[in-house]
């Protein structure tokens, strides 16, 4: 490689990571940190009936979609015992927790009996069944049959809002196993107007509230359902987050608030990052006494590294919801080391190399690049155990997983668009000529192949 190109990568990589690390400073940016280093609220929640630990599982994924939807960053739902602890950091208001978790709720499907102007008095057990008055839109209130069936007769998570060109917004949703075949009972009543359904309309109701109330212009469907109705897009959201949340097997309510100090956070996040900052003043002591100067390239190389790897940690938890916990913290300093040995082992085959008897110059290129498939082989590895961890794990687990596998990838840039042709160039100079640069003595340091 010609030395303009050398000097464009180092350059390059120096700027883009200086820039981008002088531009989140001067605004402000800095990582949404988790619970245990900001502090929160930690909610647990118990189910209101008997429940096996395959209806928790359910429950626990379906509030963590729901609070993910939310914006909440990095939720950590999961399942204690008989309970469910969902912990939510940065929230600093209780009530705020329980209105967020509070996504529970059976959702209920009922055939519309009739709908009335608001304010009509309506006796109780009209039709001989146990009617409810929930309100629909405005103005107006509904009497509803008994219940036909609930939420569950919807795929789970598949509910989501369309746009029809014609139609607007809407929402469709899956129909699952023998879900369908109570789905399509009440919609042929419905369809056809019988006196258990006159009016047509089924209602899909959530805590005595009817969130919806369609026309069924089908007898029966199959795989899935369509409701339009002149939905807005927030109206569409929202209706399909009712239905996706009406998979609950059963309702649980908050047993317990408990708000995790900021200044406990604090504690933890200065610990943190003492333990860090010792770690790698060792390490870069270590490195200075058994490499001379040529750890220079080392400690800068990690520099470039820190500075791009800060800017990527803002942009992920700024832009997902998974913020940096002190799980994340871990995974990047493990990778520190991982980005140590890279330049352990390029030192050692440059050690090697000028044994060897090749000049500085000859050798640097050539460890490189016989270094290069070993660093590739252990960069990979962390990076498939990262992603590996990511997708089977989840809560705190996936975070760690996540800058684990965000750190190594930094890293590999960095290292090869600034360790190489900082290392070549300086070969080029006497750098590399004067006294023991690598902390080996080379009778041969002078001479050429």
């Amino acid at each position: 490689m010609k030395p303009a190109a050398l000097w464009a990568s180092l350059i390059a990589v120096v700027a883009i990571s200086a820039g981008l690390l002088a531009l989140n400073l001067g605004r402000g940016n800095t990582p949404v940190l988790g619970l245990d280093l900001q502090g929160g609220v930690s909610v647990i929640l118990a189910p209101t009936e008997a429940a096996d630990s395959d209806d928790l599982i359910v429950i626990r994924d379906l509030i963590r979609d729901e609070l993910e939807s939310l914006g909440i960053a990095e939720p950590d739902v999961r399942v204690e015992s008989s309970n469910i602890v969902v912990d939510l950091p940065g929230v600093r208001d209780q009530r705020q927790a329980v209105d967020a978790v509070d996504v529970a709720g059976i959702v209920t499907l009922r055939p519309v009996l009739r709908c009335v102007p608001t304010g009509t008095e309506l006796p109780p057990g009209e039709n001989g069944v146990d009617d409810v008055l929930p309100v629909l839109g405005e103005g107006q209130d509904c009497v509803v049959g008994a219940v036909g069936g609930t939420g569950e007769v919807f795929a789970r998570g598949s509910a989501s809002p369309t746009l029809e060109p014609q139609q607007g917004w809407g929402v469709s949703v899956d129909l699952r196993g023998e879900g369908e075949a109570i789905w399509n009972q009440l919609a042929s009543q419905c369809f056809n107007r019988t006196g258990s359904c006159p009016s047509g309309q089924l209602a899909i109701v959530l805590d005595d509230v009817i969130q919806s109330a369609p026309v069924v212009n089908a007898p029966s469907f199959v795989g899935a359902v369509s409701i339009t109705g002149n939905f807005t897009e927030d109206e569409a959201r929202g209706l399909s987050r009712v239905l996706n949340r009406g998979a609950f097997p059963v309702d649980v309510e908050a047993q317990s608030v408990e708000t995790v100090s900021p200044a406990l956070g604090g504690d933890t996040l200065r610990a943190a990052i003492i333990a860090g900052l010792v770690g790698a003043a060792a390490i870069m002591t270590l490195m200075v006494v058994y490499y001379r100067r040529l750890s220079l390239l080392a400690i800068s190389g990690l520099v470039v590294w820190a500075s791009a790897m800060y800017s990527a940690a803002v942009f992920v938890s700024d832009r997902t919801n998974y913020a940096l916990s002190l799980a994340g913290a871990t995974g990047i300093i493990v990778a520190i080391g991982l980005a140590v040995d890279s330049y352990v082992v390029l030192f050692e085959r440059l050690k090697d190399e000028l044994r060897a008897g090749r000049s500085p110059r000859n050798a640097a290129p050539r460890a490189f690049d016989r270094s290069w498939r070993t660093i590739i082989s252990a960069n990979v590895m962390s990076l498939l155990a990262s992603v590996i961890l990511f997708v089977l794990s989840v809560g705190s687990v996936r975070g760690f997983a996540l800058y684990l596998g965000l750190t190594t990838v930094t890293n590999l840039i960095v290292y090869a668009m600034f360790a190489r042709p900082a290392l070549v160039l300086l070969s080029g100079s006497r750098f590399l000529d004067r006294g023991r640069p690598v902390g080996t003595t080379s009778e041969a340091a002078g001479a050429t192949t």
